[in-house]
């Protein structure tokens, strides 16, 4: 189940999110494994993995910490396909959201990420606490 935050949008001369989203996100299908989503992530250095279905819609996310913690305590086996660990709870946000809109929703709904979505509902990227900082901290280089 999805949690959307619906927003107007946002005109004013402050970025939103679209301007700091990680657009090069990935994804696999609910069928792929444990062990594909490591590998995936060891290759493109990412800690956060949106699972979609046949029909390119969001079914769920897996992060870093969730696989850890799954190897860790649950002694689930790599081969253990993605649907059956991943987080089905993901809040999407529209990709002319504020900024603001997206901390709130990331502190409120304690995820790791929000999913980024066009007005047309298509996902054009995702949103980490770590893009914020690096868009926060590119504002205070430049004061």
């Amino acid at each position: 189940m999805q949690n959307n935050i619906l927003v107007d949008k946002f005109e004013s001369d402050y970025p939103c999110v679209q301007d700091v989203m990680t657009k090069e996100f990935v994804s696999l299908s609910p069928d792929s494994s444990i062990a594909d989503a490591v590998s995936l992530m060891g290759t493109r250095h990412v800690r956060h993995i949106l699972i979609m279905d046949s029909h390119g819609q969001i079914v769920g996310e897996v992060s870093y910490p969730s696989i850890l913690y799954t190897l860790t305590y649950a002694l689930t086996s790599q081969n253990e396909k993605l649907e059956q660990i991943m987080d089905r709870r993901l809040t999407t946000i529209g990709a002319a959201a504020a900024l603001a809109t997206a901390i709130d929703a990331l502190i409120e709904k304690n995820d790791a990420c929000l999913a980024v979505l066009t007005d047309d509902g298509v996902v054009c990227g995702i949103v980490t606490p770590e893009d914020l900082l690096r868009s926060y901290q590119e504002y205070l280089e430049s004061l």
